[in-house]
């Protein structure tokens, strides 16, 4: 039987509606509202749950798809995800309140939403929230964490914190942001799940991840075979909720990592070395990253949320030796004896695969920030490519001032394994520049292929331990010798720096030149920011709005100086930075490209001590998600310009040309150039 409340409201509404026939005039004046709204509009005011609120859950927990009644992960239906499995029986509870059958709460929206906001208010009532409260959003969210039904409070904060999140930021079309500061009660004094503990045990083996184990009953300790495999799993569910699920011991799955689709976060939940179930016959061999999200809806498949998983396969895949394409990066669907069918037709394979090989952010990724190409000394930058995979092949095309050479020419035919990190820079002083690989993993080690103008000579191993593991190597000139030396870094909770010369036929010992700079998560580069000849290093942080600082420590010749803060708002989330000397006055400047949709490009100049304090757009169309921008001085004039390497299924490149204030629009430069899987630079 429904509770008094919900009986009232719903006579209330009756009424309501039998008055809307005597004003026929006022109706007709008001605008058309859509199902959906109407739909929140008439639960809010049946319930009392203030309606925004009502929305922000429901987009939380299914971006208000109801998925044609099907279930999700947990048994969840409906766009406000009522449940019915051990842990969680709000569909059921919906029932019993609302009066209505449950198979109309499983397939019926207005009625899915009518019952999410009846558990909502009854689990008020039950937490006391008294009428005069009901009408601040601040004070639901303890009861928007019961509404989670989270085998522990950590659990539960992680999905009130996303409820609140939405408030905040607000949804186009869906939710206008609303300052919001939550009134967090009891759970004021609970961190969310994942949060760092002082336990090594607590600790999860890729660094940027959190840690939230799975129940032990959902994972088998150990693994019978080798792994060789990722398997890419969508969750049919929310982050939180499947976060939740894992832990439940009545679920029986589990997955190693599950990725957050609106900011790409990920929790690890089991260790690498054990056997989640996620897979069927893969189990043994495979580690399961699960992708927050639904199969038929590709918004959930978010740019974040690609580059952040993709900086993790890369992780996986370096890690353990497993190839970094289709061969060791499988789909649910098609691992033997499965009947799933995620990742499903909207994820793009393409565009992940390019991310795994090429990266541009995350823990051991690589971070191209800026290397310089002018590799026969004309002081044009040209453009290169090393294709890796089987053959190890470098391309050139070189910059003619008008376009690239329209015959890419193999200028070494084994060079860059895959795996390894490819960049350039003029490392024995003759005014062209060079290649570089650094192998990473267990070796460390660092060959170069010298130029000389027409041709890259045979690797050469020019350090013998350098940038080891997943850490982040970079190239400049940071003693200001003219001759380009490296730097590695440790990228990890101690954010080391370490620096080996170049001495023109090899590199000297690793130095720390800094002991706490970039941390993991950061986009740490390289460049000379105050014009003194000596490059100098810089890190994005790369958060959200609040928190995308640019930090720089200048070279003083023997070490890095102390961070500064050279610009609070820059390269926001998964923007991805470049520098260089963009207005030609011998002063490195930061770039950003929002690579989505809109393709912005945004510029901030160095004044020598700061980056200017407003960001300027320089660019309105440049850099499409999926493809890769880059920075250098193409035309000779001494300012860099814009490059983006389209990849995908016409692999052109596109210039931009810099006036000093902007960029012009990006013009053809190559029609064939640096395919998928390649690293261009």
């Amino acid at each position: 039987m429904a509770s008094t409340w919900l009986r009232r409201g719903a006579s209330a509404l009756l009424a309501a509606a039998l008055a809307a026939t005597t004003t026929t005039t006022a109706a007709a004046a008001a605008p058309a509202r859509s199902p959906l709204d109407a739909a929140f509009d008439r639960a809010a005011g049946e319930s009392g749950v203030p309606r925004d609120l009502l929305v922000a859950v429901g987009y939380g927990e299914t971006r208000l798809d109801g998925h044609g009644g099907r279930p999700s992960q947990d048994n969840g239906y409906g766009v406000m995800h009522l449940a019915s499995n051990p842990g969680n029986h709000s569909l059921e509870r919906a029932a019993r309140l609302t009066g209505e059958p449950v198979a109309r709460l499983r397939l019926d929206t207005p009625a899915n939403i009518r019952g999410g906001a009846a558990v909502l208010r009854d689990l008020a009532d039950a937490q006391g929230l008294k009428a005069g409260d009901r009408g601040r959003i601040a004070a639901w969210y303890p009861v928007v964490a019961a509404y989670a039904s989270a085998v522990d409070d950590a659990t539960a904060r992680l999905s009130a914190d996303h409820v609140y999140d939405l408030l905040r930021d607000g949804v186009t079309g869906v939710l206008a942001a609303r300052k919001v500061q939550p009134e967090l009660g009891r759970f004021a004094a609970v961190q969310p799940a994942g949060a760092p503990k002082a336990s090594l045990a607590a600790l999860p083996e890729y660094g940027p991840a959190r840690w939230v184990p799975a129940n032990a009953a959902n994972y088998g300790a150990g693994r019978s075979s080798r792994i060789t495999t990722v398997v890419i799993h969508v969750t049919q569910g929310s982050y939180a909720g499947t976060v939740n699920w894992f832990q439940n011991p009545a679920a029986g799955v589990s997955a190693h990592y599950v990725v957050k689709s609106s900011n790409g976060e990920i929790t690890q939940m089991v260790r690498e070395g054990d056997t989640a179930y996620h897979a069927r016959s893969a189990n043994a061999y495979g580690v399961g990253i699960e992708h927050e999200g639904y199969v038929d809806n590709p918004a959930w498949f978010t740019d974040a949320m690609y580059r952040s998983s993709a900086a993790l396969t890369r992780y996986l895949c370096d890690k353990y030796g497993i190839p970094k394409n289709r061969t060791g990066i499988k789909g649910h669907n098609e691992i033997p004896g499965n009947d799933h069918t995620d990742p499903g037709p909207n994820w793009n394979w393409n565009y992940y695969i390019s991310l795994v090989n090429q990266g541009g952010g995350g823990a051991g990724g690589r971070y191209f920030a800026g290397s310089p190409t002018d590799f026969n000394g004309d002081e044009l930058d040209d453009i290169v490519t090393f294709t890796q995979g089987t053959l190890n092949d470098v391309y050139v095309s070189t910059s003619t001032g008008t376009g690239f050479a329209g015959t890419s020419v193999k200028w070494n035919d084994y060079f860059g394994l895959t795996g390894e990190t490819p960049l350039t820079g003029d490392f024995n002083g003759d005014g062209k520049d060079d290649i570089v690989v650094f192998t990473g993993g267990t070796l460390g080690d660092v060959y170069v292929g010298l130029s000389n103008g027409t041709s890259f000579g045979a690797g050469v191993k020019w350090h013998d331990w350098f940038a080891p593991g997943a850490e982040v190597p970079a190239v400049g000139d940071v003693n200001g010798d003219g001759k380009d030396d490296i730097i590695t870094f440790t990228h990890d909770a101690a954010a080391d720096v370490y620096v080996a010369l170049s001495t023109g036929t090899g590199f000297g010992p690793g130095v720390k030149w800094h002991e706490f700079f970039s941390i993991a998560g950061e986009y740490p580069a390289v460049g000379d920011v105050d014009g003194d000849g000596k490059a100098d290093i810089i890190t994005f942080t790369q958060g959200p709005a609040s928190a995308s600082d640019v930090i720089v420590a200048l070279s003083n010749g023997a070490s890095f100086g102390a961070p500064q803060k050279w610009h609070d708002l820059f390269a926001v989330g998964a923007e991805q930075p470049r520098v260089g000397d963009i207005n030609g006055d011998g002063k490195a400047d930061i770039v950003t490209f929002t690579c989505n949709a809109d393709a912005d490009v945004y510029a901030a100049t160095s004044t020598g001590t700061a980056f200017a304090g407003t960001t300027v757009k320089w660019n309105d169309f440049f850099c499409i998600a999926g493809e890769f921008p880059y920075l250098g001085d193409v035309n000779g004039d001494g300012k860099d310009d814009i490059i983006v390497f389209t990849k995908g299924t016409t692999n052109d490149v596109y210039v931009g040309l810099s006036t000093g204030t902007a960029f012009l629009g990006g013009a053809k430069w190559h029609d064939f150039f640096g395919l998928n899987g390649e690293t261009t630079l």
